[in-house]
């Protein structure tokens, strides 16, 4: 994100021919002067002295607008998170409306900066945030979380990859299936298998005898996204594999490819002695078309285990279904864990009820910086003039990673608002 091309595709590029004919046309005022001359400094490769000139002119009129706006985006080009961060709560508590353009490029910038964050909740957290933001102005960004030596980074890049239908960047796809890391082996034969390209076959069909199971169980599911049928076998194998993950691994794969010969199989699993692959099955047998599978998702909502009662609402929610409401609502109330709660908070606001925000408003006065974080994220989920006040206000919290999320939250409820499209058009990251 070169700031020579953000400045010379901006909305007021109109600003610089000041400095050229300012002798017959004059730059009609200080606030247009000092930004014209911030701006000649910054394309002249000198960001730091535009920054000091932009510092020093608002130190004396801190309601200007636009040299704030000219600082927010040098700052973030600089990397000087901190300092983007104050600048943008200035302007945004002073406006009535929000600057759609500059806060996606704060988000995309903070999530750059997060990638080199030495805490590995805060890198995987602006990982989700990519895969919920991203758009065909952040290639320079996915690129770099493909490349981030995090593993937990490149797998929601691969994903981001997959869900964009980015085909510019299967190269990079294609190296990763041989990656150290089996989870971002089986993202990226799963994103190869989104994108649609059939050439992708024999690499896929290669993943097949990968030695991590989960990696061949994406791989044939890839396959079959792309009427490759050989991996068929295997995942009816998977679905009765010793291993719960794998098992539920083959069960979701199978429901997202709607793939009706293992319908027996999946009906079988819903007596399976693990919860979580019983209800993996149930949503697959749903998508697949199965009513009764909806009515085991509903009557799994009572499990004696509060939080797997909570996960049958989150795969509800997938389905569009609104049975796990009264559920969620009642768990809200609940003085359980603070999780639990912003769970359900988060699910409620998939299914577009706001009934969450007085939860997440509470969260938001958490020692916690995590849980305060965790409660930004899921405003972001719910959306809303007062998840947005909310939010603009935690702009003003003392740790950078919650301001963070703030700004991504923000980012999320503006850009959906506007029907901006996004990584994420359908489904989203679960709390983290």
């Amino acid at each position: 994100m070169e700031i020579r091309e953000v400045l010379k595709g901006s909305a007021w590029t109109w600003l610089l021919p000041c400095l050229l004919i300012s002798g017959l046309w004059g730059c009609s005022t200080s606030e247009e002067r000092v930004v014209a001359e911030a701006k000649k400094l910054a394309l002249a490769g000198r960001p730091s002295e535009a920054l000091r000139l932009l510092r020093d002119y608002l130190e004396r009129t801190p309601d200007s607008t636009e040299p704030r706006r000219l600082k927010i985006l040098l700052a973030i080009e600089e990397q000087r998170s901190e300092e983007a961060l104050a600048d943008y709560e200035a302007i945004s508590s002073t406006q009535e409306k929000d600057d759609p353009a500059l806060l996606h490029q704060l988000a995309l910038g903070l999530i750059r900066d997060a990638f080199q964050s030495n805490e590995g909740f805060l890198r995987a957290r602006a990982a989700a945030a990519l895969e919920e933001l991203a758009d065909p102005s952040s290639d320079w960004l996915i690129r770099r979380g493909l490349e981030h030596p995090d593993p937990s980074v490149r797998a929601h890049a691969v994903e981001t990859v997959g869900r964009l239908g980015k085909r510019t960047l299967q190269p990079e796809l294609e190296q990763l299936l041989d990656d150290a890391d089996p989870f971002v082996r089986a993202g990226s034969a799963w994103a190869i298998g989104r994108l649609g390209q059939a050439s992708s076959q024999p690499l896929l069909r290669r993943a097949l005898r990968d030695r991590h199971p989960q990696v061949r169980v994406r791989a044939a599911g890839a396959l079959l996204m792309l009427g490759d049928r050989s991996g068929v076998s295997l995942l009816t194998s998977a679905l009765e594999a010793k291993d719960a993950a794998v098992r539920i691994q083959a069960a979701e794969v199978t429901g997202f490819v709607l793939e009706p010969s293992v319908r027996t199989l999946l009906t079988q699993r819903l007596q399976d002695p693990d919860l979580y692959v019983r209800l993996y099955a149930a949503e697959a047998l749903a998508k697949i078309g199965d009513p009764s599978a909806v009515s085991y998702l509903r009557a799994a909502l009572h499990q004696q285990n509060r939080f797997l009662g909570l996960f049958a609402g989150e795969l509800l929610s997938n389905l569009g279904d609104r049975s796990a409401i009264p559920l969620l609502k009642e768990a809200l109330q609940s003085d359980g864990d603070i999780r639990t709660r912003l769970y359900a908070a988060w699910t409620l606001g998939r299914l577009g009820d706001r009934s969450g925000v007085p939860s997440a408003k509470e969260v938001l006065k958490n020692p916690d910086p995590h849980l305060r974080a965790n409660a930004a994220w899921t405003l972001g989920e719910i959306g809303g003039e007062e998840a947005m006040a909310l939010l603009k206000a935690a702009l003003r919290d003392e740790v950078s990673s919650v301001k963070m999320h703030a700004v991504w939250a923000l980012d999320r409820i503006v850009r959906s608002s506007a029907k901006i499209p996004s990584a994420q058009a359908s489904g989203s990251s679960s709390q983290g």
